[in-house]
């Protein structure tokens, strides 16, 4: 047995992916026009085979590991927030809408955990240590 997705097994899980129903993705990927029934009852058969199942928890673990921002992205993102980059909207009492930077507060824990990140807070030594060891045996 292959392993692999045929076109249209593919276009399926890719649909699916993307937000569409079991539905609406056989539809796109088989180009059928059968009762709505028969569609349900064929993508939900198709979804559940294992190849199938496979390949969809494959590419959702794609997307997840796209999803985690990298430790660089991370300490671009809290210079942006340092900088002033990063807005937020807050109200007035009149409805109105205001962007305003981070709190000064919010911008000092992103400057302490852009130190952590990069090691400013960890004092390095480093020391050339001549010693002697005795080691005495006793029968």
């Amino acid at each position: 047995m292959c392993d692999k997705l045929n076109v249209k097994q593919e276009k399926f899980i890719q649909g699916i992916i993307k937000g569409l129903s079991q539905r609406q993705a056989y539809k796109e990927a088989y180009e059928v026009d059968y009762d709505d029934n028969a569609i349900d009852i064929n993508a939900s058969k198709l979804f559940n085979s294992a190849k199938v199942k496979l390949r969809y928890e494959e590419l959702l673990q794609e997307l997840q590991d796209k999803s985690i921002m990298t430790a660089k992205e991370r300490m671009i993102w809290l210079s942006d927030v340092v900088k002033g980059n990063i807005k937020h909207i807050s109200y007035g009492g009149n409805g109105e809408e205001y962007e305003n930077e981070a709190y000064i507060s919010d911008k000092l824990k992103a400057v302490d955990t852009l130190n952590k990140m990069s090691g400013e807070y960890t004092t390095k030594v480093d020391a050339n240590v001549n010693t002697e060891i005795k080691v005495t045996i006793d029968d």
